[in-house]
């Protein structure tokens, strides 16, 4: 290590060949001198002062998180709502994914001047993951506890992306929640593009998908859309740009949601949504808000039970030859035979083969 380095408050240097490498609650020292090899690790527990008082569970409240953004989180206790940081010793009973997140039931303790920590994180019943960029053993928590997911695609040849649809309908499945599609934008739809958009829809209705046409221009589809949402934790979700927050400018309209204009080259919103909000519902409920996000990992996910989230494939799975068939290659697969038979569309069937292979490549 340089002498002439400037201090780094992760890195210093205690004595010759020795340096000090800190982590979340332990330091890690790192011998460097002759004899040591390179993998010889000494931990010791950090003696840092304690920075928070011990809280007495009498002083503890229960909330709702209705907005992640910064280092603070929003909290809803009943009709008050109070700004609130997560620390160093909040317990979360959801190891290995995000600490918070909208939707999330917590207990949380007063600071004093309209402050407040968090300092217990409730076990989620649902959930809506994916895998964080960065770290495929670590989950990012898009909403918590959702009643239902709303798949919000747009009626363009750009935004329509049914590969994309499918990864979030197995991924709500996978979190034990129900979902239905929203086809957005339908006032970009001509005569004849509006056959192409009636097929796709027809090909989700047809497994027992409800699939629900809107546009922020004309109405269409948003009274609808509001009474399937009544009374329910509810979150829209979807690339960027298809209209998640006009919609939710339409449903809320106190939110007044940032919202721009489309490109008038690609017929596409822009990125506008950059936090995770819950809002109410004017008629009982919660919706929230997500950021648009362009690549949808599946969390934990093992590619041999790819086939269990699609209900045409279940239905005919136990007619294959080999119990362990993955409808891909196998001679006597019921599954390849009902898409050459027409039983199976072909567009759900090449979606399952595109995320099964992308899947095993990023394992």
């Amino acid at each position: 290590m340089d002498q002439n380095e400037p201090d780094s408050p992760r890195r210093v240097e205690k004595r010759k060949n020795i340096e000090k490498l800190w982590r979340k609650g332990e330091a890690r020292w790192r011998y460097e001198g002759e004899g040591e090899s390179d993998h010889d690790f000494l931990l010791k527990k950090r003696s840092a002062p304690r920075k928070h008082p011990i809280v007495r569970p009498e002083n503890e409240r229960d909330a709702l998180v209705v907005e992640m953004g910064g280092p603070s989180v929003l909290l809803l206790d009943g009709d008050e709502e109070i700004r609130a940081r997560p620390r160093r010793s909040t317990t979360t009973g959801n190891p290995n994914s995000s600490l918070l997140a909208v939707g999330d039931r917590v207990r949380y303790v007063s600071a004093g001047e309209g402050d407040a920590v968090v300092t217990h994180v409730y076990p989620r019943k649902r959930v809506l993951l994916r895998t964080a960029v960065s770290d495929r053993g670590f989950a990012d928590v898009i909403v918590a506890n959702p009643d239902r997911i709303v798949v919000v695609a747009a009626a363009t040849n750009e935004l329509l992306k049914p590969g994309l649809i499918d990864r979030y309908l197995i991924a709500s499945a996978m979190g034990g929640v129900d979902a239905f599609i929203v086809i957005n934008k339908m006032d970009l739809v001509d005569d004849e593009d509006f056959s192409a958009v009636e097929e796709i829809a027809d090909v989700y209705r047809d497994v027992g998908y409800t699939v629900l046409y809107t546009s922020c221009v004309t109405g269409e589809g948003i009274e609808e859309l509001g009474n399937l949402l009544r009374d329910a934790i509810s979150a829209f979700c979807g690339h960027s740009g298809v209209g998640k927050t006009s919609l939710l400018n339409r449903l809320v309209p106190s939110a007044s949601g940032k919202t721009d204009t489309i490109s008038v080259q690609s017929s596409r919103g822009t990125h506008t949504t950059t936090k995770s909000v819950l809002y109410a519902l004017p008629n009982g409920g919660y919706i929230a808000d997500t950021p648009g996000i362009r690549e949808f990992g599946l969390y934990h996910f093992d590619p041999a039970d790819l086939h269990t989230y699609y209900p045409e494939f279940v239905a005919r799975a136990d007619r294959c030859r080999f119990p362990s068939c993955t409808h891909t290659h196998e001679p006597d697969c019921a599954v390849i035979a009902a898409v050459a038979e027409g039983a199976i569309h072909p567009l759900r069937y090449r979606n399952y083969l595109q995320i099964l292979d992308s899947e095993r490549e990023e394992r």
